[in-house]
Formats: structure tokens, C-alpha cells, sequence
């Protein structure tokens, strides 16, 4: 009877997740098959006190890392599950060993996702809005993952920190929104037009002075 547990109960637990995890991507088909889906998400602000350390410990940081890119964006958002990637061609390589301008990739990073649970459905960014299509952005990476399916193949963005490294060479308006009670999220709708995504003025501004500093050492 025990031999009969051991491998009964590890098969009811594989059963289960797997039970789950198509439940969410059914999930995840739904919603994104609504028309303004974005609208009924939310989006996390960084609080002020983050920012400056952040943006400090990213100002050193980012110039080492392995691949520097300014890219095109040429996709719309896809939604994967549990990750967001968004098509671009490169147009010029600032760092990046075998890559060159005019190639294809996605774009991806751990941060990037949409995050669904029984009481709020949120879009995870690290920060930074969706990339606009037909936008040249500045982009700090760490590697280039091959593809074996025939697809293209990927990079990976630097994701090491709380903000995504990634600047859009154009100036962007930027909003702040008041936060949803103690959360710190607020309707996606608000600030959608949005580069980055602050919790004050004070953190805005210095959010787009070190967009600043990273266009300044890299311009096109």
C-alpha cells in the first residue's frame, strides 16, 4: 500500500499543476482577446526612495554589460505565458559580439509580463511603458538566446535591477497618477502613454534625467 502512495500521490500533485497551468493560459487567451484589454489592467509605480539608488547603481552598471543596442521596434506587444516580448530589428551595435545592424530579434525580459490573480490583473514592465512601434530605444541586454524552432531568435534585456533599461531616443510625456489605496498600482488606462512609471514628480524627474545620461553616452 505505501509503494502504491509513493507514486500515486507525486502523479495527483503533476495532474494538478498541469490542471492549472492550462486554466491560466485559458486565462490569458481571454483576456487578451478583449478588445482594450490594457484598460482593465493595472501598472506599479516606482516610489521615490528607489529611484535615486537605483538609477545610481544602473549608471555604473549598465556600460558593462555585454550587449548595447539601439534598436526599432516593429512589433506590437505578444503575450507568452508568464512573458512579454515585442519584435525589433537592430540598427546600431554599440556592444554585442556577432550581432549587427539590420538583423531581427525579439525582445524580452523577466520583468516583462501580465500578472493575473483573483483580485487584481497587472502589467508587469520594471517600470517602462510597452515599446512603440516605429520608436528607436537605446536597450541594455545580456545575451542573445538561439532559437530551435525556426522562430527568431531572442535578447535578453538587463534585468538585474528594479527598472528596465531600456530609453526611447524620443522626448515622452509623463504623468503620475494617484495610487490605489496602499497599493502601488494604478489603472494602466491613466498612464498609458507614459514612458516610465513614478510614484512622484521628484522620482519622474530623475527617472528621465538618467534617460538623459544613458542617450548622452550613447547618441545616435
Amino acid at each position: 500500500m505505501k509503494r502504491h502512495l509513493l507514486w500515486v500521490l507525486p502523479l495527483c500533485v503533476f495532474l494538478a499543476a498541469m490542471a492549472f497551468g492550462m486554466i491560466k493560459r485559458q486565462t490569458y487567451k481571454d483576456i487578451f482577446e478583449q478588445k482594450n484589454y490594457l484598460d482593465q489592467l493595472t501598472v506599479a509605480e516606482l516610489p521615490e526612495d528607489f529611484v535615486e539608488r537605483q538609477c545610481a547603481i544602473l549608471s555604473e552598471r549598465l556600460p558593462q554589460v555585454p550587449v548595447i543596442l539601439r534598436v526599432e521596434v516593429e512589433g506590437e506587444i505578444e503575450h507568452l505565458f508568464h512573458v512579454d516580448r515585442q519584435k525589433i530589428i537592430i540598427r546600431e551595435v554599440y556592444a554585442g559580439e556577432g550581432l549587427a545592424a539590420g538583423e531581427e530579434y525579439y525582445l524580452f525580459a523577466r520583468a516583462w509580463s501580465v500578472a493575473l490573480n483573483e483580485q487584481i490583473n497587472s502589467l508587469e514592465r520594471g517600470f517602462v511603458n510597452i515599446l512603440k512601434v516605429g520608436e528607436e530605444y537605446l536597450i541594455f541586454a545580456t545575451e542573445v538566446l538561439q532559437d530551435l524552432n525556426g522562430d527568431l531568435s531572442a535578447i535578453k534585456l538587463y534585468d538585474e535591477y528594479l527598472i528596465s533599461p531600456v530609453f526611447c531616443y524620443e522626448e515622452c510625456e509623463n504623468v503620475i497618477s494617484p495610487l490605489l489605496g496602499e497599493t502601488l498600482g494604478v489603472p494602466y488606462k491613466d498612464v498609458k502613454n507614459n514612458e516610465f512609471f513614478a510614484a512622484s514628480e521628484k522620482g519622474m524627474k530623475m527617472l528621465k534625467e538618467f534617460k538623459g545620461k544613458m542617450l548622452s553616452l550613447y547618441p545616435r
